[in-house]
């Protein structure tokens, strides 16, 4: 997957202010680089986008945009850019009407629960992981 994404971006010049030594090292490198580049550590953190990653990753199954909408509770067009943001680490699945989403590589998910990860994106994954069972339980603990 390095291989895959880190060559084209180099061939797009993506990388040409970088020297090889500043090139993302290994798999979890690219990951953290790819985090970074898509803002997560900004401050404020984005919140909005952090949860939905974080609700596709919970998730472990193929997901719809109208399923992460439920399920994130976040609007459509920060879904969408996200999905476009995150693309080349999603399985786009055209088998189901509409399309689902899921994670290429366990190894990402696996990253996205590194507890560096977790604290640098100010989420609680127990949090994530509540309100999404929460939602597909259609919101019956919402009072609790």
């Amino acid at each position: 997957m390095y291989l895959r994404y880190i060559l084209p971006a180099i061939a797009e010049g993506f990388y040409n202010k970088k020297s090889l030594e500043e090139l993302p090292e290994g798999l979890q490198g690219y990951y953290y680089s790819h985090w970074g580049l898509m803002g997560m550590n900004r401050k404020p953190l984005p919140k909005e986008k952090i949860k939905i990653v974080y609700t596709i990753c919970v998730l472990r199954r193929p997901i719809s945009c109208e399923e992460i909408l439920k399920l994130s509770g976040q609007d459509r067009l920060t879904v969408q850019n996200v999905i476009n943001d995150w693309v080349e680490f999603l399985r786009k699945e055209t088998r189901y009407q509409p399309p689902r989403y899921s994670f290429y590589h366990e190894s990402f998910r696996d990253f996205l629960n590194r507890q560096d990860i977790v604290q640098a994106a100010g989420i609680s994954l127990q949090n994530i992981n509540a309100e999404v069972a929460n939602n597909l339980a259609g919101g019956i603990f919402d009072n609790e």
